[in-house]
């Protein structure tokens, strides 16, 4: 008796133990796609910044003919990737929207007030990405538009929703909810018609019902008392959504199945690129490696 005590006892560390290193393991595969959305976002941004068109149009202050290149960019990726959640949106060097791909509102708005990343972007000359709050809380990757003095005239703003992630993640055998506290709507008013989940409103219209009804029925499954909670085989989780201070204002909700560990997975994505600053391209006999800030 006392030697099945201790085998039982042992079977369930050893569980226990299985069941950690799994977790630990889910939560690296959902970090590392969070951090590909964001290189992929950031990519497209220098890509779009050194597009002669766009800084042709946006020096000629030719709203029409900008916008128009803007589409057909986007078009194109959407015609040749899987790629459908990307909008696109140009500022002045005074930080007031130029132009966006997906509306024509609020042209001429200034976001100085309340879209840090644009003033960091213009104070360092250097792009950026984050998850960052605005009218809608999202991942914003944004790169310096220089003219052909290398003069600074404004900047472009790649912007990505957590749609694909969602669906790469699912393929994978995970689903998540993404979520910003209630107190964050003020600022982020594209979303307070949304669901609202306890103290937190949902960022996307589609997720996973019996997800979202298990959070409903658990308030204490969304706090990060735990590293994680099992119910009915399945594990909850979480990682924090933080904005570019690395102040957490929302949580990425997961959830799996606890036995079902042959997923198919994609592959590792890594940023290895190197950016030339402004002052690289004046000298270019003076190199300097500049590290890309993903936040």
């Amino acid at each position: 008796m006392i030697l099945l005590f201790f085998l039982n006892k042992y079977n369930k560390i050893i569980e226990q133990n299985q069941t950690d290193i799994l977790v630990s393991n889910k939560i690296k595969i959902v970090e590392n796609e969070l951090l590909h959305q964001k290189n992929q976002a950031l990519s497209l941004s220098i890509l779009f910044s050194q597009n002669q068109n766009i800084v042709t149009f946006l020096e000629k202050n030719d709203q029409k003919k900008l916008k128009v290149e803007l589409v057909k960019l986007l078009s194109n990726i959407k015609n040749y990737t899987s790629i459908y959640n990307i909008q696109v949106q140009v500022h002045t060097k005074e930080l007031e929207v130029f132009v966006r791909s997906w509306e024509d509102e609020d042209l001429g708005l200034s976001l100085k007030e309340f879209r840090k990343g644009l003033v960091k972007v213009k104070e360092t000359e250097e792009p950026f990405v984050s998850n960052e709050l605005g009218k809608r809380f999202n991942i914003k990757a944004i790169s310096p538009i220089f003219d052909k003095d290398k003069e600074y005239i404004g900047s472009i703003e790649v912007i990505i929703d957590y749609s694909d992630l969602k669906n790469r993640l699912k393929y994978m055998g995970i689903e998540i909810i993404p979520l910003l506290e209630k107190k964050y709507l003020k600022i982020a008013q594209y979303h307070k018609e949304n669901q609202l989940l306890h103290e937190y409103v949902v960022l996307k219209e589609e997720y996973d019902k019996n997800f979202f009804h298990i959070l409903q029925e658990n308030k204490n499954y969304i706090s990060n008392e735990f590293f994680y909670y099992e119910i009915k085989n399945k594990i909850v989780t979480q990682i924090p959504l933080g904005n570019m201070d690395l102040e957490s204002i929302g949580k990425l909700m997961i959830y799996f199945d606890k036995n079902e560990q042959d997923y198919k997975y994609l592959p590792r994505y890594e940023y290895l690129g190197e950016i030339n600053s402004k002052s690289d391209s004046k000298n270019s006999n003076t190199k300097q490696k500049k590290e890309i800030i993903i936040k």
